[in-house]
């Protein structure tokens, strides 16, 4: 499968539960990573009898580190909708920024492998934890699209 394939799959046939070696195999995630991030205690997951599980939201955790929301919401197209919450749509905005801190962006974002848009992304996720709670009240979906893909109840499955 490719990348679109295995973000489809996980997202479009949600199944309860996942073994490691799926995890790692739809997320594309080196199964000796995923093993020592579970034994280290970094990943949530059951053991069942000799095998490592995974919640369907685990793999999506796993899922969302590895790809930006951009590369989830273009492989999903238009069912991007029916499984993500509304508030997480992207919108294309135009900022003004001092060339200091572009060029900073750019730069880390090559350091780290990855686009302009997924490193101000990341610091801006920073930036939406901290005001959690001041701001779920006044815009609806909030917390909900923050805390994604934990339920809007709570952390359980």
């Amino acid at each position: 499968m490719d990348k679109c394939q295995r973000i489809r799959s996980l997202f479009l046939d949600r199944a309860d539960s996942y073994t490691l070696l799926e995890v790692a195999t739809l997320t594309d995630t080196p199964v000796r990573t995923l093993r020592r991030e579970v034994a280290a205690g970094l990943r949530d997951a059951v053991k069942v009898g000799r095998e490592w599980r995974f919640a369907w939201r685990q793999a999506v955790y796993v899922a969302m580190e590895r790809w930006t929301l951009v590369e989830i919401e273009d492989a999903l197209g238009d069912d991007a909708r029916a499984v993500l919450p509304p508030m997480l749509a992207l919108r294309a905005v135009t900022v003004r920024l001092p060339e200091y801190i572009v060029r900073a962006f750019e730069a880390v974002a090559a350091q780290d492998g990855t686009t302009l848009d997924a490193a101000l992304g990341f610091e801006l996720i920073e930036f939406a934890g901290s005001n959690l709670t001041r701001l779920e009240g006044s815009i609806p979906g909030y917390r909900e699209a923050y805390l994604f893909p934990c339920p809007p109840g709570g952390p359980a499955n």
